[in-house]
């Protein structure tokens, strides 16, 4: 299995370039995972460096993005949503002509409502949403699509009640993990944490595995 890793170099509205990564199969692949990583959670931290690799070694490209207010190293507002999204679009259109059959949108916070109005937007039959601690509304914006959302009980967008609310959901299956935080780490415990990452990249690894 040959990958190839290519630099996908955006034009931002916030003043600098992003320099976004796509892995993709030399012999080509039918899979494309997108990932919208948090605000300070880059696509290097912990879970989405170990995501993006388990994702390229199951078949699929990967796509993990830069937000261009993360290249300018400034702070984010909701206001300037709109200039991310459209940096995202034009991040988007060259990959997306790769035609590929089955695209999931992994998010992270942040990145949660931003991949939930994505994966609608989506121009392809096969579509699925991995939500890592989602917050605001994004797993209210799911409709159909196969979702599995990820999240710790000591994570501030904990809602014991949200998540009661999914239980025999056709479509949404929520993974909750005991005193995990918003990081989806054991607070001033790294062994723990490091203990812990296998079992939730196992998750996201079945999950892609299920609904490609």
């Amino acid at each position: 299995m040959s990958i190839q890793s290519e630099i996908i170099t955006t034009p931002s509205r916030f003043g600098v370039d992003t320099r976004n990564t796509l892995l993709r199969h030399e012999t080509g692949s039918e899979k494309l995972l997108i990932m919208l990583p948090g605000r300070a959670y880059t696509c290097d931290f912990p879970v989405l460096y170990y995501l993006r690799k388990v994702a390229a070694q199951i078949g699929y490209d990967v796509l993990s993005i830069e937000y261009g207010f993360q290249a300018a190293r400034t702070d984010f507002t909701v206001a300037q949503l709109p200039d991310l999204l459209a940096d995202l679009n034009d991040t988007l259109q060259p990959v997306l002509t790769h035609g590929y059959k089955h695209i999931c949108v992994a998010g992270k916070s942040l990145g949660t409502p931003i991949a939930a109005h994505l994966v609608q937007s989506l121009d392809t039959a096969s579509r699925s949403l991995l939500l890592l601690t989602p917050v605001g509304d994004a797993i209210k914006s799911v409709g159909t699509i196969p979702t599995a959302a990820i999240i710790g009980t000591a994570d501030p967008a904990y809602v014991a009640e949200e998540v009661a609310h999914f239980v025999g959901h056709p479509t949404v299956k929520w993974h909750v993990y005991e005193g995990l935080d918003h990081g989806l780490e054991y607070a001033d415990d790294w062994q723990a944490s490091a203990s812990i990452l296998p079992r939730i990249i196992e998750a996201c690894t079945t999950f892609l595995g299920e609904t490609s």
